[in-house]
């Protein structure tokens, strides 16, 4: 009985000390190699992160950490024919492709594995790898399935060129620029039976370029006349055709833009040309009257390129060493005359002074009418009402506040229509020493909103 006991001790001591060995050797976890000394792995990418376990989300920093680490580890050598050399003296351009493609290499990279983590009473550590070549075999894959989307792409833009449908060809050649946008530090060579081998970056971007170059833009005179705000003028375009050495096609289905390059005029116009080739433009009677008017007809970018965007790697190219077609139209605005009526107030008296009356005469004037006191041979009737009044005075600190209201209305005399009428109402104005000086005030700001709401108005009334 004495020895069943002593043998039932011995092998129960056995189990419970290696027990209590391995609780001990997890408490004092020894800190791997790994932490202190990054090992070296010719067949794998390496990458050790650690985050302060301050931090609330130290885990998922810790492997951020780790996968940026990794990544740095993956060198971008940029092909020597990519169309990224061209910009290598250009502001940033290639510096933020770089970075755009350590971004989507963060955002992409896939088939890393976790080797181990260690953590301490301060920090964690994560340590990751990735095969070299099933990272490389992943790479030519997704290289591979890039180029033939874009060769497909690049082979339809040549058609359709070839059959002068140039909205579609660029609409395919962007498309062709977009399969391999995330490709363009790498070897982007393909086949074609009628050129061999090309680069479809450069080849897109010089494809593009060169159709621009055959786009031209012109006026069908050298000089239109119009009225100012007529509906009725003649009509102002401009002739969108394709010119190469053998011949001269018009172009339709082309989006154009219309706007006023050297005025502070913020009209535009979008309108895409007809199957003549013939672009209209409605904003040219919104040029300042009695002078000549450069309205500039351009090729439409956005509405292939799309907006500015970090990754809109094709309109940046075409921003820096681009040509867009354009072509100026030259207009003259014949003026209109009108008849003035207004009445104003001071603190409820006349004023002689009419203030209100001399801003809008002002810019009336140089934008659209030429005044005269005989209303019969006037366009349009203006009427110009105004009026000042007093506000509170602030005696401790002197200061006065006066509002202004104001209105104006345009008639076509020959209609008997009234075309326009806005009012500006309860302008502010403040300053100290009197009342006089707040009305003053109160002017000045009801004049810029003359000219930034009532202006701009005008110039879109048709008479």
């Amino acid at each position: 009985m004495l020895r069943k006991l002593k043998t039932s001790f011995i092998l129960l001591a056995a189990l419970i000390v290696p027990f209590q060995s391995c609780t001990v050797i997890n408490a004092a976890q020894k800190k791997p190699k790994w932490v202190s000394q990054k090992p070296i792995d010719n067949e794998y990418y390496i990458g050790i992160g650690k985050s302060n376990k301050t931090n609330n989300d130290y885990l998922q920093a810790a492997k951020n950490n780790a996968l940026a680490d990794l990544i740095s580890e993956i060198s971008v050598n940029v092909s020597t024919h990519s169309l990224l050399h061209q910009f290598e003296d250009n502001s940033g351009f290639k510096e933020s492709y770089e970075a755009y493609i350590n971004l989507k290499a963060k955002n992409e990279i896939e088939g890393y594995e976790l080797i181990d983590t260690y953590e301490d009473k301060n920090e964690y550590w994560v340590y990751y790898r990735l095969s070299k070549a099933e990272y490389e075999r992943k790479k030519r894959e997704k290289l591979e399935k890039a180029k033939n989307l874009s060769k497909d792409f690049f082979e339809k833009a040549q058609a359709s060129e070839k059959k002068y449908d140039i909205n579609n060809a660029i609409i395919f050649y962007v498309k062709a620029f977009d399969a391999i946008k995330k490709h363009l530090d790498e070897d982007l060579s393909v086949f074609l039976l009628e050129e061999g081998r090309i680069y479809l970056d450069n080849a897109i971007f010089q494809s593009i370029q060169e159709i621009f170059s055959n786009i031209v833009i012109k006026p069908e005179k050298e000089l239109f006349e119009i009225n100012a705000l007529s509906a009725n003028s003649e009509p102002v375009y401009a002739k969108v055709q394709y010119k190469t050495p053998l011949e001269t096609q018009n172009l339709g289905n082309i989006p154009i833009i219309f706007y006023f390059p050297d005025s502070e005029i913020n009209a535009q116009e979008k309108v895409v040309s007809k199957n003549d080739g013939i672009a209209k433009c409605s904003i040219a009677n919104q040029a300042p009257k009695g002078k000549n008017q450069i309205i500039r007809a351009q090729f439409d970018m956005a509405n292939y390129l799309g907006k500015d965007a970090p990754d809109n790697f094709l309109k940046q190219m075409f921003s820096e060493r681009g040509t867009i077609p354009y072509g100026n139209i030259m207009v003259k605005v014949n003026e209109l005359f009108a008849y003035l009526e207004s009445e104003e107030l001071f603190f409820g008296q006349n004023s002689k002074r009419k203030p209100i009356t001399n801003i809008l005469k002002s810019e009336l004037s140089e934008n659209f009418f030429s005044f005269t006191e005989d209303r019969e041979k006037a366009d349009v009737l203006i009427k110009i009402k105004s009026s000042v009044i007093e506000g509170e005075k602030l005696d401790q600190y002197n200061l006065h506040t006066a509002f202004l209201n104001c209105s104006l209305s345009i008639k076509n005399l020959k209609t008997g229509m009234e075309v326009f009428t806005q009012n500006i109402t309860n302008v502010k104005g403040m300053k100290s020493g009197s009342y006089n000086n707040a009305a003053e005030n109160a002017i000045e700001k009801t004049k810029e909103r003359i000219i930034s709401e009532m202006i701009p108005k005008i110039r879109t009334i048709k008479l």
